[in-house]
This record gives structure tokens, sequence and C-alpha cells, in this order.
């Protein structure tokens, strides 16, 4: 198998220095492009937060509201994007160079606000010139779904309480109208049991969102309706723009926290990327039988990420492994 993806990295960024201070988000983006150009990193600044295709061949900068920037402390909320990677490509030195630049000009500060989303494809359906047309299909997606399930009381021991169950931005996936409320086999069961074998029905079961939500009433929603940055796996981007989705054939990991240097970055990329790959690679059609609203163990959880990496072709988890043994 073979995959794609693409890094979102919030962060909350601060000068070293008085004299050094920026009087605007703008300022401190512009000087942060110049730096990394100087490194080697290719990169623009997307003022507009523009998502067509031309953004995503090189890193853009694009100011991030979900973060309080505190201009009277010098501290700015801000959102480096990734171009499109596969795994064997250069993406770690890459993460390397962006961090050491971070750290030996600006303050990176942690905050509850900051996360780190990591979108993921099939190669072939990636829209920015990874491989040949082709897509996810609604059989992987389903196993990637009932993974998600099933493994999340494992997956939530290698994050911080915080990303756990945040009710903004990484609900879980079984708190929306559809599957709320029901034991795990059940869900799974749900899920399985896609009868007309289509993509939408799917991601309506993971994410479902409430029309009498604040969001949903704001909206003019009259019945519930599918949205999908406010959970753990947001499965939209499976779905044309017509319909809910983005149509970029991808899925989004939204569940890790702030990434404050680039060895954080590197595990939960490698964390999404063996979970997805031994998800709709290996066999789960066994997941929900007989299983209790615990799920998965530790164990089983190790087992998927390994599964992953073989598919992938790593000889090791890397920071993942690091992730398990803080577990302990």
């Amino acid at each position: 198998m073979s995959l794609s993806f693409g890094l979102e990295l919030e962060l909350l960024l601060g000068t070293r220095k008085k004299s050094s201070a920026h009087s605007s988000w703008k300022s401190l983006a512009k000087d942060l492009s110049k730096r990394l150009f100087k490194a080697g990193i290719p990169n623009h600044f997307n003022d507009t937060n523009d998502t067509s295709q031309a953004n995503y061949h090189e890193w853009s900068i694009v100011q991030e509201v979900t973060i309080p920037s505190q201009p009277g402390k010098n501290l700015w909320g801000i959102e480096l994007v990734s171009p499109i990677y596969t795994p064997s490509t250069f993406w770690a030195t890459d993460l390397a160079t962006i961090f050491s630049v971070l750290h030996s000009s600006y303050l990176v500060l942690p905050s509850p606000h900051c996360s780190t989303h990591i979108h993921i494809s099939s190669c072939s359906s990636s829209p920015y010139g990874q491989g040949s047309p082709g897509l996810f299909t609604p059989d992987q997606i389903t196993s990637l779904a009932k993974s998600a399930l099933f493994f999340e009381s494992a997956l939530d021991q290698l994050v911080p309480p915080e990303r756990r169950n945040n009710p903004y931005w990484c609900q879980s996936n079984r708190g929306n109208p559809f599957l709320a409320g029901r034991p795990l086999s059940q869900c799974l069961a749900l899920v399985e049991d896609n009868a007309m074998g289509t993509m939408r029905e799917v991601v309506e079961k993971m994410n479902l969102f409430p029309a009498d939500s604040a969001y949903g009433k704001a909206h003019g929603r009259k019945e519930d309706f599918v949205r999908g940055k406010v959970y753990k796996w947001d499965f939209t981007g499976m779905l044309p723009p017509g319909e809910g989705g983005s149509g970029r054939g991808t899925i989004e990991f939204r569940q890790a926290p702030g990434s404050l240097t680039s060895e954080n970055a590197e595990g939960w990329i490698t964390l999404a990327l063996a979970f997805v790959a031994g998800a709709v690679s290996m066999n789960v059609n066994h997941l929900g039988v007989d299983a209790d609203d615990q799920g998965a163990t530790m164990d089983d959880l190790w087992d998927l990420f390994a599964g992953g990496a073989e598919v992938l072709g790593w000889q090791s988890l890397g920071e993942v492994e690091r992730l398990f043994a803080k577990v302990g």
C-alpha cells in the first residue's frame, strides 16, 4: 500500500528579545517565512488560507484563529501547512530544519489550543500530483472507521488527557448522533452494515453532527448534517464539496496535541500513518465480535501499528515506541 500525507502544525510563537518584537501576526509570519527560506525550506505566506492545489507544493504559513494571540505578551497563533509527502520522502529532515529555525529564532510555547493534524490519502488518490487516479475504497474506509472506534480507548492512552475528548475539536466519533449512547459492539456492527456500499454512508455514521447544536442552530440546520472537523477522525475529505466534504480523498487524524519539537511531530505522523496502513490492510472483520465497551488493549494497538509498519516497509516505529514506553 502507498500512502500520501500532509501536516498542519499549530504553534504559539513569541520572540526571544523585546527588541525584535512583532507588532502583528503578519509581521511574525513574514519574518518566519524569510528564515525558513534561508534554511532551505521553500514556503509562501497564505494570508487568505486558500486551500487550492497550488498551496500544497511547498510549506505555507497561515493564521490560526483557534489559537488566541496575546499581542500584549507578543505571542501569536500560527499554523504551518506542509506540502504533500509520502512516507519514504525527506519529511523528517524538513521537520528537523523547521523546528531548528523555530527554536533558534522564537519562543515555542505549549498551549492547549494547539494541535497537530495529519491528512492521509491513498497515494493514488492525492489530487496534488502524487500517483495515478484512485481512492480509498468504501471497504477500506469501513475498516478504518471500525478501527477508529475499536482502538479508541487504547489510542487515548498515548495522547495527553486534554486530547482524549476535547468538546470542540476532537470529540469521540462515538458521540455523533448516529452512534451516541450505543455500546461499542453495536457501533461496530452499524458501521460494518454499509448496505448501500457507498462512501457517504460510512462518513455519515462517523461524522454526523447535531442540528440542535449551537453551530447547527447558527447555520439554520433543520436536520443532522456531516461535519468532521470536530471529531478525532474526520472522514469528510472522502466526500465532494457539494456533500459536505472537500473532495481531496483524505482522512484527517485530529487528536494529536501541539508539537513542540520535530520528534513530537514525527511521532504523531508515524502513529497516524501506521494506524491507517494497518487498519485498511489487515483483516479487521473480527472487530466487534464479543467486544466489550473498552475495545482494544494496548497490546492489540501495538499489533496494529506493527502490521501497519510492515505494510509501509518500516523497520521500526521510532517515536511511537517511546509513546508506548511512557504508558508503561
